[in-house]
């Protein structure tokens, strides 16, 4: 009879005959039942939850898998089976006791311990051995609590360190250690409340470090860092003074105190470590072990130290930074057994003296079993890697120190030191990359130096990019000379490092080509292992950046070989290397002939062109192809049709029926749609035959649109339908745009495709009763939708400007319709009905039907004066005849209509707000339209009113004037327009920062004045900067609009005192603070180029306010729960917005360690600010990989916090879970991009709980998310 799920379902007697037979399959096979019969029993029943914590949490008392005789005497009889003689036997009996241990009794598992303990202390090596194993299973499976547990931890590390007294065993010693490491990881929260357990454990290890043997000491430098990360205060108590002496001794002792850092730093205890460095002279004591390079361990381990520290310890370790790159430049030249050249020889002619020398190298290699320099020489080149991906700020100090003495190590005759020279070297050029990015960005925007006849390619002097080119012949030498390597790795490591080089200079490589392309061709033609493979991808990828980074004219005549093995590389097995193929072939498209070059094709590319299409045309049509690859097979043909199409017309009948018969297949609709629509607008395909092909799939673009499952928002299919119409022009024939209308109606709710039947409309006026059958009803109900989205808005209108213009003179019928359309209301919709968007919405298309109909203007007009010179009118009426008369007022002169002002003006005093601020903007939009009149007007009111209310009215009438009027009127105004935005708000009292409404018009008005006459009204604001907290407020809201500015003469004037103003973010109100850090990212997003020269100063600033402070929070009682109420948040979230645009525009700039250091703190703070956080640590890993990295495991704590699942409760609302969700796809977003850029070697938590989450149900689908 089987018993229930959860319990052990065994013959006893049988079990136990079998356990004890002389024949030992018997045994075996009893154990593996027993095992299975476990294995069954113990499986806990799967549940819907994939939430993982750090620690196991207490959990409720479960049922026992067996009675208690059962269990006790299971666990004795295969406890005794450990001593058997045969090797199976005894490895069954472990496998059963990790199980069995999963779920047990009290007195069970306490007898399991005590005998396995006995074992390990056992004189017999083999039941030592396998009692050893079988504790070390135990630790790792028994409960975290219930009975007996501390009891246990406590005696299995007393029994274990005992053993440690005697002269024990390398081997036992290290698998114990190991033992005692999970035990701690495990069982912290035990160690951490036994005091006497902390005691015996630190004294022990540190016992064990200093007198132990060299292997035994090594191998316990994991175990105290498992100890000290879950309890810190031991580090202060009793490691600290230990790692202090333990380095001023003998060189075995240097060397485990040198590692004990190293680890330390590694893990958990990294702030310990930082705070050591911060306090003594450690990192002068490290540096000096690596002073006698004949003593290779020590200096191997102290250049370890070093590298962790760089990587982990960035603030504490940059006093040390220079002599660290120093000490590191002199070791990895360190090889006393051969004798090379002087560095200075890489500047020498004599290349094939050097590729004779680096055949001696391979052919005859040099060997010395008894040398190990190469240890230091390795070691040497990781900590330089280390430093140049963490201090951005120096790599221009790099180009002139590291960059000679890596490039003279090219050569280094031992692979893996070349290797580690190599990977140094290519982060060298991603940071170089990432700062030219940064450069570009910058002086892109600096209209001054463009309008000098500057190139894009421009650097200056003092560039990053500078410093490279000079370093280029070099560099480019010394690739050349180990591209022919015997070595896979470095062949393929050198095509990395040509890639980056063309990246970072956008080309450069052009004297070098012939080389380069005959390498290239080498690697590409001999894919035949999976070794080679690699090569080819590399050298592939590379060629995918050469093309379209170099002239046609550079590699042109090489094609001929290049292609040929590029085509056969497209048709390869392996899919990598087909789409890598893919790519390149894409890249050499493109580069053949750049968009909108109309010049004929080269001669030397014509037939390579003709073989790439002739593949790509074969591979689309062969249905045996993987779809994948078929594909990719379409997005190149489609570059070949768009750069070449010229070229292709013969080919037209063969090429386009391929495109258009992706559209059938879901899997390719989306790439075919996004083809067909480059086509249309690539002006290289014409001809008749296109035209018509054209009109052929017009509607089956239209049909894929509609089944379209793949995008909520259909980009690529409505930009195809645009790009089609535009090139059909007025020839779109009637029966297919009536046809598309009725497709479109189902979408018509979309700006998109709103878009698309405006040109419909403007270039088939036929398809317009199709249009008001089939979708005005739809349109209207849209209209009075209430939708705060603005896309929506602008599409409306432009669908109204082209309706009209088709019949201007139904402008009479259609805005009496829209009016109508609103409906009769009583009052104006609040807020919980979606609010007033409705009424401005219809304000906007009747004000662009007018623009498109001005001949219709008056008699428009004429019926919203009416309304608002009624006395018998509705509030909703009112607001929207507000609104027309504005709208109309901006494009329309309406000085000559009487009263119209002081109307308009006498709803100031109406009850309604919103009439109120609909009264503003018309007056506003009047004096847009015919400023001679009505400004002054308005001008006078400002001067002359008492009332406050009215007075902020007019300021957005104000604001309506200078944000709608040309640069010119402005110049003419700005005197008129300035003093009426510095009138004193008498409402405001002494010292008050003033309303943040009114603020905010002033300083979008001011800051626009700003710019028409910058040499007058900057001195003014500058003045303001020593005035009241109200006054600065404004300057510093003020100037984030002046930085939109696109003028030199502006720049030329701010760009002295940018920093005055900027320097507000030290100011001691909070609100002038935060204000002053939007203009900073204003700044730095719009003119970084007048920012990055002052970053040193206002950085600090910038990463004050990221911190979270205590005096700005208050504890706020909303009935019986107390709040904590943030005042400083906002401030943090602008903080870390600014960060995230600096990191884009001002690279090589940054503060990168501190910069790491806010972004790590930001994953701690409330969500909102996590969100951020997680974007910057992407954006961070993805410009600097070195920097995050060796930081990943330190954000496993904060991401399982985010991944957690909301526990329900009864107050839980929808809101918590969705807000819930949102965050752990946010975190998913950020973790899985890095979780690729990275190794499990690299980030082993990160790592393992990146895939256990991907591993899970819920989150499955993130695991081809690319960030």
């Amino acid at each position: 009879m089987s018993k229930a799920p959860g319990q052990l379902n065994v013959q006893l007697s049988g079990l136990l005959e079998k356990m004890r037979s002389t024949d030992s399959d018997h045994r075996v096979m009893a154990l593996i039942d027993l095992n299975k019969e476990l294995t069954r029993s113990l499986t806990p029943i799967p549940t819907s939850s994939s939430s993982s914590t750090p620690i196991p949490a207490p959990r409720r008392q479960e049922v026992n898998y067996t009675d208690e005789y059962t269990e006790t005497t299971l666990s004795e009889n295969v406890l005794k089976l450990l001593g058997d003689s045969i090797a199976e036997v005894k490895s069954a009996a472990v496998s059963c006791i990790s199980l069995m241990v999963r779920r047990p009794r009290p007195n069970v598992i306490t007898n399991i311990v005590n005998s396995l303990l006995d074992g390990v202390s056992s004189h017999d090596e083999e039941k030592r051995d396998i009692s050893c194993l079988a504790l070390k299973s135990v630790v790792s499976e028994m409960p975290v609590d219930g009975q007996q547990v501390t009891v246990n931890v406590e005696k299995i590390v007393a029994r274990v360190f005992a053993l440690f007294k005697n002269d024990i065993n390398p081997q036992l010693a290290s698998e114990l250690l190991q033992t005692l490491t999970d035990l701690f990881n495990r069982f912290a929260y035990i160690v951490k409340t036994s005091q006497s357990l902390q005691n015996t454990s630190i004294t022990s290890l540190t016992d064990i470090l200093s007198t132990g043997r060299p292997a035994i000491r090594k191998r316990a430098i994991p175990t105290v860092s498992a100890l000290v990360s879950s309890n810190p205060g031991l580090f202060d108590t009793a490691l600290k003074a230990q790692i202090v002496g333990g380095l001023s001794n003998d060189a075995e002792s240097i060397r485990v105190w040198l590692g004990v850092i190293a680890t330390l730093a590694r893990g958990g205890s990294v702030h310990k470590i930082g705070t050591l460095m911060a306090e003594g002279n450690i990192g002068d004591v490290i540096l000096k072990q690596t002073q006698n390079p004949e003593d290779t361990e020590t200096v191997e381990a102290a250049l370890v130290a070093l590298e962790v520290l760089v990587l982990r310890c960035p603030t504490e370790i940059a006093p040390y930074v220079q002599a660290i790159n120093e000490r590191a430049l002199a070791l990895v030249k360190y090889d006393p057994n051969y004798v090379d050249l002087d560095d200075d020889d890489v500047d020498m002619d004599g290349e094939e003296e050097g590729d004779e020398d680096e055949d001696d190298f391979e052919d005859d290699a040099y060997s010395d079993d008894e040398d190990d320099s190469w240890k230091i020489r390795r070691s040497a080149a990781k900590l330089l890697l280390a430093l140049i991906g963490t201090r951005n700020e120096l790599l221009v100090d790099f180009y002139n120190t590291a960059a000679p003495v890596l490039i003279s190590r090219f050569s280094e005759r031992e692979e893996s030191v070349r290797l580690e020279v190599l990977a140094a070297f290519e982060v060298l050029l991603r940071q170089t990359a990432s700062a030219r990015v940064a450069e570009v960005v910058s002086g892109g925007r600096n209209k001054r130096k463009r309008s000098e006849g500057m190139d894009e390619d421009y650097a200056p002097d003092d560039s990053v990019v500078s410093y490279l080119r000079v370093s280029l012949p070099q560099i480019t030498r010394a690739i050349l000379k180990q591209i022919s390597s015997k070595s896979v790795s470095t062949r393929q490591q050198c095509f990395v490092l040509l890639r980056e080089v063309s990246k970072a200079l956008n080309g450069g490589l052009d004297d070098s080509a012939n080389a380069i392309c005959a390498a290239a061709t080498s690697a590409i033609r001999s894919v035949d292992s999976s070794t080679s493979a690699s090569l080819a991808i590399a050298a592939l990828s590379f060629l995918s950046a050469f093309f379209v980074d170099h002239p046609a004219r550079v590699y042109g005549e090489h094609l001929g070989q290049l292609v040929p093995a590029v085509v056969r590389c497209m048709k390869d097995k392996l899919q990598r290397i087909s789409f890598e193929a893919f790519s390149a072939a894409s890249s050499l498209a493109q580069a053949a002939r750049p968009k909108n070059n109309s010049s004929p094709l080269p001669p030397a590319f014509d037939t390579p062109i003709r073989q790439l299409f002739d593949a790509t045309t074969e591979i689309l049509a062969d249905n045996s192809v993987d779809g994948d690859v078929r594909e990719r097979a379409l997005d190149t043909l489609g570059y070949l049709l768009v750069h070449e199409g010229d070229v292709f017309i013969s080919s037209y009948t063969t090429a386009l029926p391929l495109i258009a018969s992706r559209l059938a297949s879901e899997n390719t609709v989306t790439t075919a749609v996004t083809v067909i629509g480059k086509l249309a607008e690539s002006p290289l395909c014409k001809g008749s035959e296109f035209e018509a092909w054209l009109l052929q799939v017009l509607p089956e673009v239209v049909v894929a649109l509609r089944r379209s499952k793949r995008s909520t928002t259909k980009t690529s299919e409505f930009t195809c339908l645009s790009h089609i119409l535009m090139r059909l022009g007025t020839s779109l024939p009637e029966q297919t745009a009536i046809g598309m209308i009725g497709e479109l109606q189902p979408l018509i709710e979309t700006p998109a495709a709103l878009q698309v039947v405006s040109l419909i409309l403007s270039q088939q006026q036929k398809c317009r009763e199709s249009v008001d059958a089939q979708l005005s009803p739809t349109i209207m109900s849209l209209i009075k939708t209430p939708s705060s989205n603005q896309h929506l808005a602008e599409a409306l209108a432009a669908f109204f400007a082209a309706y009209v213009d088709g019949d201007p003179d139904c402008v009479t019928r259609l805005v009496p319709a829209l009016v109508e359309n609103l409906g009769k209301h009583s009052a104006l919709p609040d807020a919980t009905r979606g609010g007033t968007s409705t009424y401005t919405t219809t304000a906007r298309i009747v004000g662009t039907a007018v623009a498109h109909s001005q001949r219709n203007a008056a008699g428009v007009l004429a019926l919203f004066q009416k309304v608002i010179k009624s006395s018998k009118v509705t509030e909703p009426d009112v607001y929207l005849s507000l609104l027309c008369i504005g709208e109309i007022g901006r494009t329309v002169d309406l000085s000559t209509t009487p009263d119209l002002l002081d109307k308009i003006l006498s709803f100031f005093s109406a009850e309604s707000e919103e009439v109120r601020s609909a009264a503003a903007f018309a007056i506003g939009n009047l004096a847009v339209g015919a400023p001679k009149v009505f400004l002054p007007a308005v001008i006078k009111q400002i001067e002359t009113v008492s009332s406050e209310p009215t007075r902020l009215l007019l300021l957005h009438s104000l604001k309506e004037v200078i944000l709608h009027s040309s640069p010119a009127q402005l110049e003419l105004l700005a005197d008129t327009l300035w003093k009426p935005l510095f009138a004193d708000d008498v409402s405001t009292k002494e010292g008050d920062i003033g309303d943040d409404g009114v603020r905010n018009v002033k300083a979008a008005c001011i800051g626009k004045l700003t710019t028409t006459a910058p040499g007058k009204f900057l001195p003014q604001l500058q003045e303001l900067l020593r005035s009241s907290p109200k006054n600065r407020a404004i300057v510093a809201a003020a100037v984030r609009y002046t930085f939109i500015d696109t003028s030199s003469s502006y720049d030329e004037i701010i760009a002295p005192i940018i920093v005055d103003f900027l320097s507000l973010m030290q100011d001691a109100n909070l609100v002038v603070r935060r204000l002053s850090l939007a203009s900073l990212n204003s700044a730095i997003q719009h003119k970084p180029h007048l920012i990055v020269d002052k970053l040193s100063a206002l950085q600090p600033l910038l990463y004050n306010e990221t911190h979270i402070k205590k005096e700005l929070q208050r504890e706020v009682v909303m009935g019986p729960f107390k709040v904590i109420e943030d005042d400083g948040l906002e401030n943090r979230k602008t903080a870390y917005e600014t960060m995230y645009t600096l990191l884009g525009t001002c690279f090589s700039k940054i503060d990168l360690p501190t910069f790491t250091e806010r972004v790590m703190a930001s994953l701690s703070d409330v969500n909102e600010v996590k969100i951020l956080g997680l974007m910057l640590l992407l954006r961070l890993g993805q410009m600097s990989p070195t920097s995050v990295i060796s930081r990943l495991d330190d954000v496993v704590v904060a991401m399982k916090g985010m991944m957690k699942d909301v526990e329900v409760k009864d107050d839980t609302v929808k809101q918590d879970l969705e807000r819930k969700e949102e965050m752990q796809r946010s975190t998913l977003r950020t973790a899985v991009p890095l979780y690729k850029l990275s190794n499990p070697q690299q980030a082993p938590q990160f790592h393992a709980f990146v895939s256990g989450l991907l591993a899970s149900d819920k989150w499955r689908d993130f695991k081809d998310y690319q960030g």
